[in-house]
C-alpha cells in the first residue's frame, strides 16, 4: 500500500481518534468545575452545596456535548472539532440555566411554571448574594437566594471550558474558566471555617488530568492510567503544601470593607422585664438538657451602653448561618481555659427576639427556616422575631476557667480604644441643659470610697462586688428602674432591689472608676427535672455585671446577695455562678508580690502575633518568591519533558513503535542542526539532510533506515527487534553529533520552548 492511499485511512482514523480526545477531556473539565465549586464548601455546609453543583457541572457539559455534534459517529468537521456554531450554544446554555434554577432553586416562586417570577427573584438575589455574603458569618444558611451565586458561577465557568475543550487544541486552556471561578468562593469564604487548600488541590489534580488526556502525544488509554499517580501527587502536594507557601497565613478580608445591613433588634430591653419575671416566679421559661460541662448561668442579652435611664445595646445583629466568632481578644493562658457544654433548650414562654445560651456560644443549630443573628462583639442571639412557644435549638459553648487568679488580679483594665469601644467606659455626666449631672458625682465619691486602698483594677471590681453583696438585701417584689435617679435612692437608702438594680449600680460605679463594663442578662441554670435536664423558671432571672481586662477579656461578677459560694475567686465563669470574697478588706489591701510572669496586655501581645505561624512575608517578597518557585518548576518540567519522552520511545512495547520512535527522536534532532520545523518533511528528505549535516558515518545509513520506515509506516512490513537497535544505535550516533555542534545555551531554549502547552513533536509525512 503506497503512503498515498493510505492517507485517507488515516486521516480519518486520526479525526476519529481527535473527535474521542475532545470529549474525554470533558471529564477533567468537570473536576476542575467541581473543584472550583467546592471552594464554597467553606462558605456553605456541604449537604447545601453539593446537590447545586451536581446540577450545575453536569447539566452545562451534557448540554455542550450535545450540540456540539460530536456525539455523532461521524461529524462533519474533519479535524474533530464541533460542527455548530458557537451562538447558538451560548443562547442555550443561558436558557437552560433559567430553565434549571427556576425549577429547582426558586421552585417555590415559580409555581411549577419556570420563569417569570422565579427568573427575576433569581435575577435579583444572584445581584445581592455577595454583599450579603460578606456581611453574614459563615457558613451562611443553605438559602436559594444565596446558592443561586454558586450555582451561577459553576454553571457559567462549566459551559465556558466545556465548550474550550470541544473547540481548541490548547492542553491547559479549558481550565482557565475554573481557576477564575474559584476566586470568588476564596475572596467571599475567607472568613469561613475549614480551609480552601483540599479544593485548590483538587483543582490542580484535576488540571493535571486536563493536559494528560488532552496532550498532542496521544497516549494510549494504559500510559494514562499509569499516570493517574501522579496527578494524584500533584493533588496531594498542592493541598499539603499550600498553608506553608509563604505569605498565604493571613488573606484579606473583604467583608471588613463591606457595610453589613443596619439591623437593629427590635424588642424590649430584657433588663426591664426582670421585675416582672421575678414577680411571676413560677411561671416556666424554658427547658435545657446539657452534656459536657457542668450548666451555668444562660446569657440572654448583652447590654454595653448606658444613657442615664436605660441600657443598651450598640453592636447590630449579623446574620448567622449557626457559627458564632470567637471574641477578638488575645488568650495567653491557651485552649485549656475553657469547657465544652452542649445544650438543647426548648422555649415555653420567652417574650423577645432573643435566644438563650451559656455564655458565648461557638455554634448554634435551629429549625430549618429560622433567621438567626448574632451580636458578633458579645454572642447574642436573635431571631429576629417573637420566639414561639415549642421552639428547639441546640447550642455548643466553650466556657471559660478564671484559675489563673494571680493573672487577674494584675491585669489591666481594656481601656484603650484597641481593646474597649469608648461608649463601654462612658457615662453622661450633664444632663440636656449642659449642666454637671450630681448624681455622677455622689457615684464616683461612693466608688472611691470603697476601692479606697486598691491598687489594681480587677481588686477595685472585687471590692465593688463585694460591698453591694453585703450592704444591701435581694428584694424581688422591688420596683423596676435603673435610671441615675432610681440607681441613686438604691444606693443612698439602702433598700432592697433585684439583681437589675444590683447589676446597674455595679457598672455606673465601676465605669467612675475608668473600668470598661457592660450588663448581662439571662438565668441561673435552674431546677434539675431529671438526668441532664433542667427547669429554668421566672425567679431564675438574673442580672450581673461585665469587666474587660486586656488579654482576658469579660470577666462576669456577681453583686447580687445570694450569688455567694464556698471558696474560689470572685470572677465567676459560666459554669460556677457563685461569686465567692476572696479576701477581707485587710488582706486585699496588703502589699502583695507580682508574679513572675505578669499578666499580658495588648501591647504585649503584639509582637507575638506578629511572630505567628501563617503570618507570611510581605507581599514585596511573596510575589518574586511565587514567580520564583512558578519559574524552577516550568525549568524542572522542561528538563524532565525530553528524557521522558525519548524513554517512553526507547522502551516501546513492540519493535515497530521502538523502530518509529528512534527515527522520531532523530527527526527532532535534526531540527536543532536546520531542519525546518515544518513537519512535513517526507523520511527520504530528513534522510538527505541528515548525511548532509552529520557525517558520513552515520549519514550513509540514513537513506535505509527512511526506507524501511516508509515501509513499516505505510506498507504494514513487521520490522525484528534488530532493526529497532539498529535504529536506535543510529539515533544515538546522531545525538552525540548533534550535542556536540549546539551550543549549550541554544539547546535549553529550545528545551523551554519545546515545554510550552500546546507544541506538537516534529514528524515526518
Amino acid at each position: 500500500m503506497s503512503p498515498t492511499a493510505a492517507a485517507p485511512t488515516s486521516t480519518a482514523g486520526e479525526t476519529d481518534r481527535d473527535r474521542a480526545g475532545r470529549l474525554w477531556s470533558l471529564l477533567p473539565v468537570a473536576a476542575l468545575s467541581g473543584a472550583s465549586g467546592y471552594g464554597f464548601a467553606r462558605i456553605f455546609p456541604p449537604s447545601d452545596l453539593l446537590p447545586v453543583l451536581a446540577v450545575a457541572v453536569s447539566a452545562p457539559i451534557a448540554l455542550s456535548a450535545a450540540l456540539s455534534g460530536l456525539l455523532r459517529r461521524r461529524p462533519a468537521a474533519r479535524d474533530g472539532r464541533p460542527t455548530l456554531p458557537l451562538w447558538p450554544s451560548v443562547l442555550l446554555t443561558a436558557t437552560a440555566w433559567a430553565v434549571v434554577v427556576s425549577a429547582t432553586l426558586f421552585r417555590e416562586v415559580s409555581d411549577g411554571l419556570p420563569g417569570g417570577p422565579a427568573l427575576r427573584a433569581a435575577w435579583s438575589a444572584l445581584l445581592d448574594a455577595p454583599h450579603t455574603l460578606l456581611s453574614t458569618i459563615l457558613p451562611a444558611p443553605g438559602d436559594p437566594e444565596l446558592l443561586v451565586l454558586p450555582h451561577a458561577l459553576v454553571w457559567t465557568a462549566t459551559a465556558v471550558s466545556a465548550e474550550l475543550a470541544l473547540r481548541t487544541r490548547a492542553a491547559l486552556l479549558p481550565a482557565l474558566p475554573a481557576v477564575l471561578a474559584f476566586g470568588f468562593p476564596l475572596v467571599l469564604g475567607a472568613d469561613g471555617p475549614g480551609s480552601s487548600y483540599p479544593a485548590a488541590g483538587a483543582l490542580a489534580a484535576a488540571a493535571a488530568l486536563l493536559i494528560l488526556v488532552r496532550s498532542p502525544a496521544r497516549l494510549p488509554p494504559r500510559a494514562l492510567a499509569l499516570r493517574l499517580p501522579a496527578v494524584t501527587a500533584i493533588g496531594l502536594v498542592a493541598a499539603l503544601l499550600g498553608p506553608h507557601l509563604p505569605g498565604l497565613g493571613t488573606p484579606y478580608r473583604l467583608g471588613e470593607a463591606a457595610t453589613p445591613p443596619a439591623e437593629r433588634p427590635r424588642s424590649t430591653s430584657p433588663l426591664d422585664q426582670v421585675a416582672a419575671w421575678m414577680r411571676n416566679g413560677d411561671e416556666k421559661v424554658f427547658t435545657v438538657r446539657t452534656s459536657g460541662a457542668a450548666p451555668g448561668n444562660y446569657r440572654l442579652a448583652v447590654l454595653d451602653t448606658y444613657d442615664g435611664t436605660t441600657w443598651t445595646s450598640t453592636a447590630g445583629l449579623t446574620r448567622t448561618g449557626g457559627r458564632v466568632p470567637p471574641e477578638e481578644t488575645t488568650n495567653p493562658a491557651g485552649k485549656d481555659d475553657t469547657k465544652t457544654l452542649n445544650q438543647r433548650f426548648t422555649v415555653q414562654s420567652l417574650p423577645g427576639i432573643w435566644l438563650p445560651v451559656a455564655d458565648r456560644p461557638t455554634s448554634v443549630r435551629t429549625p430549618e427556616g429560622t433567621s438567626l443573628s448574632v451580636n458578633p462583639a458579645s454572642g447574642v442571639l436573635s431571631t429576629g422575631e417573637p420566639v414561639p412557644r415549642g421552639f428547639t435549638y441546640t447550642a455548643t459553648s466553650q466556657l471559660p476557667v478564671y484559675d489563673d487568679a494571680e493573672r487577674l488580679r494584675y491585669a489591666a483594665a481594656a481601656t484603650t480604644a484597641a481593646d474597649a469601644d469608648p461608649a463601654q467606659v462612658s457615662l453622661p455626666r450633664v444632663d440636656a441643659a449642659g449642666q454637671p449631672i450630681p448624681s455622677v458625682r455622689s457615684f464616683k465619691k461612693i466608688a472611691e470610697r470603697v476601692t479606697r486602698g486598691s491598687t489594681h483594677p480587677y481588686e477595685r471590681a472585687v471590692r465593688l462586688a463585694e460591698w453591694l453583696r453585703t450592704t444591701y438585701h435581694l428584694d424581688p417584689g422591688a420596683l423596676p428602674g435603673h435610671t441615675y435617679r432610681s440607681l441613686e435612692f438604691f444606693l443612698a437608702g439602702g433598700a432592697g432591689g433585684t439583681s437589675e438594680q444590683f447589676a446597674a449600680s455595679f457598672a455606673v460605679l465601676a465605669r467612675t472608676l475608668g473600668l470598661p463594663t457592660r450588663v448581662a442578662v439571662g438565668f441561673r441554670p435552674g431546677t434539675r427535672t431529671g438526668s441532664d435536664t433542667w427547669q429554668v423558671r421566672g425567679r431564675d432571672v438574673l442580672a450581673w455585671p461585665e469587666v474587660k481586662f486586656s488579654g482576658v477579656g469579660w470577666v462576669p461578677f456577681h453583686p447580687t446577695p445570694g450569688e455567694t459560694g464556698q471558696g474560689g475567686s470572685s470572677a465567676v465563669s459560666a459554669q460556677q455562678p457563685e461569686e465567692p470574697a476572696r479576701k477581707t478588706d485587710r488582706d486585699s489591701t496588703a502589699p502583695t508580690r507580682r508574679p513572675s510572669t505578669p499578666a499580658h496586655t495588648a501591647d504585649q501581645a503584639s509582637p507575638i502575633t506578629e511572630g505567628a505561624p501563617g503570618a507570611g512575608p510581605p507581599l514585596w517578597l511573596t510575589v518574586p518568591l511565587a514567580l520564583l518557585l512558578l519559574t524552577t518548576a516550568y525549568v524542572l518540567y522542561a528538563l524532565w519533558l525530553p528524557y521522558n519522552r525519548r524513554s517512553r520511545r526507547r522502551n516501546a512495547p513492540d519493535a515497530r513503535h521502538r523502530l518509529l520512535g528512534a527515527w522520531q527522536q532523530i527527526t527532532e534532532r535534526l531540527t536543532e542542526i536546520g531542519l525546518p520545523d515544518t513537519g512535513a518533511h517526507t523520511a527520504q528528505e530528513i534522510a538527505a539532510f541528515g548525511a548532509q549535516h552529520v557525517g558520513d558515518g552515520v549519514g550513509r545509513r540514513l537513506p535505509a533506515l527512511a526506507t524501511l520506515v516508509n515501509e513499516v509506516e505505510y506498507a504494514d512490513r513487521g520490522p525484528d527487534a534488530t532493526n529497532a537497535d539498529a535504529a536506535w544505535e543510529a539515533c544515538e550516533a546522531i545525538e552525540k553529533t548533534v550535542h556536540d555542534q549546539v551550543p549549550p545555551v541554544t539547546r535549553f531554549r529550545r528545551l523551554l520552548r519545546a515545554a510550552l502547552p500546546g507544541r506538537r513533536p516534529t514528524r515526518s509525512t
